[in-house]
């Protein structure tokens, strides 16, 4: 894959994975990404194009070779424990070739426990990809359950792609079992989801991903309703993006004909997933009424794709104490075409008052959670409450709600100005950067001038990366002030620079 492309994926997957990478610098092998472990800022160098070391390697595989002919295998697979050397060995093992050596990478997948679900999630990527090298697929389902139990992090659509990429996932997508081959789908949707926030295009025609679709559809009533939702949305977004962009995407591509050829085969589907997803929504939310609350989560994320307002019994969810989805119900809030303010921040302060012992003994982590769905949700609803809400969550000291709360002021002209300026005034000057920049981010959003000025600088550097974070800014942050300087970059001589800022015009114009 391009390194440049697979930085690009750590700039839009997920924001705070990309508030960590942006102050990452390829020369100097000294500095550090703040917020990273080391083994996280390993990978991004080696994503960039770092070699890792010869002479390591021909050591470990020397090592690794005197073990294996002395029959000490327990020796080699304590070797593959947290930390720098993991992707040495996982890589001194594929090297060697042997039979040996790839079960032992087979075995060890998942093993590994650090403190840092990231560091993890990379330990497995290496050795997945090791074993799709050699077309070892034995532990392809285990992988695939792995992967689906850490959706959430920054890296997982990277992680779907190398999965994808198997020669025999569609085999997977074709399992007897069920649960196989709906999990099989949510991968695809993550894979499809990455290449629309920076993975190469390449994966595209070399996971030959418009035949997985044809085959997909050809046994839909096979899989789960909400997991084919999520899917085909992602589909017809890709063919809108693509065919907004094309010649520059293509610019990018070492066969651009087998691309061709795989999205025609998508492209023949549209139709009909249109056609599909137009009725889709009807069937979720009586799916979501009738079914168990075990089965709400997957039934949400679909209708979040689908940009859907929650049913009217979502208000008893978000009442009952025990009902465990509340952030997805809050989020599809924001579809919500009239406004809720008042109801929304009346129901969230109910959850303080005694009686509600499910907020009682809640954990920090769930309680934050409904925070930042919640202040996502009020974004889209305008008013006094609203307003006071945000303020107070964006002064609450924990930094992915106060994130959360910033970026969604500033998108109305505020009832009390004078406070939302003092609160963004005060948070622009944190030293965490994510908050600083989401603090600049809404006062851009409310005309200041110094904001825009810094923003609009910023995308004249001659920093690539400054240049990719303030494009990613402007378009996640919604500054549609600065629309003319981002369409300025649509034709921008670098490639990298004009494929993201013509995303963030596209990702701009449907927030209007």
């Amino acid at each position: 894959m391009d390194p440049m492309l697979i930085m690009i994926i750590l700039f839009l997957v997920v924001a705070v994975l990309f508030f960590l990478v942006l102050n990452f610098r390829s020369n100097g092998g000294n500095q550090k990404v703040a917020g990273l472990s080391p083994v996280s800022r390993q990978h991004l160098e080696i994503y960039q194009g770092q070699d890792l070391p010869v002479w390591l390697m021909d050591k470990t595989k020397n090592k690794i070779s005197n073990y294996l002919e002395n029959g000490m295998v327990m020796q080699v697979e304590a070797m593959l424990r947290p930390g720098l050397d993991y992707v040495v060995v996982v890589r001194s093992l594929l090297e060697l070739g042997t039979n040996q050596s790839f079960e032992i990478l087979q075995k060890s997948f998942g093993k590994t426990h650090s403190k840092d679900p990231l560091e993890d999630l990379w330990y497995a990527i290496d050795i997945t990809n090791a074993l799709r090298q050699v077309n070892r697929d034995k532990i392809l389902p285990e992988i695939v359950t792995y992967l689906c139990q850490r959706r959430e992090l920054a890296i997982a659509p990277l992680f779907a792609a190398e999965i994808v990429s198997f020669d025999s996932f569609p085999e997977l997508l074709k399992s007897p079992i069920p649960q196989e081959r709906n999990l099989a789908v949510v991968v695809l949707s993550m894979a499809m989801d990455g290449l629309q926030s920076g993975i190469s295009l390449e994966v595209f025609a070399e996971a030959k991903i418009g035949s997985l679709y044809e085959l997909v559809w050809d046994n839909r009533i096979q899989y789960n309703c909400a997991a084919l939702v999520v899917l085909f949305q992602n589909g017809i977004r890709f063919l809108k993006r693509y065919h907004g962009m094309n010649e520059i995407l293509e610019q990018e591509l070492q066969n651009p004909e087998d691309f061709r050829w795989q999205i025609s085969r998508l492209d023949s589907l549209e139709l009909s997933i249109k056609s599909y997803l137009s009725n889709a929504q009807t069937a979720l939310v009586q799916q979501l009424e009738k079914s168990s609350w075990g089965e709400h989560l997957e039934v949400l994320r679909a209708l979040y794709s689908l940009k859907c307002a929650p049913p009217v019994s979502a208000w008893e969810w978000l009442a009952d104490p025990g009902y465990p989805y509340k952030s997805f119900v809050w989020e599809l809030f924001a579809f919500e075409k009239t406004n809720k303010g008042h109801a929304l921040v009346t129901t969230y302060k109910s959850a303080y008052r005694f009686k509600n012992f499910s907020w009682f003994y809640s954990s920090a982590k769930s309680k934050n959670m409904e925070k930042i769905a919640l202040a996502k949700c009020l974004r889209h609803h305008p008013g006094i409450e609203a307003e006071n809400c945000l303020i107070e969550l964006a002064n609450c000291g924990d930094a992915g709600v106060v994130q959360e709360a910033l970026t969604s002021l500033g998108w109305w002209e505020p009832v009390n100005r004078l406070e939302v300026l003092k609160t963004l005034h005060k948070m622009r000057n944190e030293s965490k950067l994510e908050i600083s920049f989401a603090a600049t981010a809404a006062l851009a959003r409310l005309g200041e001038r110094k904001s825009l000025q810094s923003l609009a600088k910023n995308l004249l550097s001659d920093d690539p990366i400054t240049i990719h974070q303030t494009i990613h800014t402007i378009s996640t942050q919604g500054i549609s002030l600065l629309w003319p300087e981002l369409d300025q970059l649509a034709d921008s001589a670098d490639t990298d620079v004009a494929i993201h800022a013509r995303e963030a015009l596209a990702h701009l114009s449907e927030d209007l």
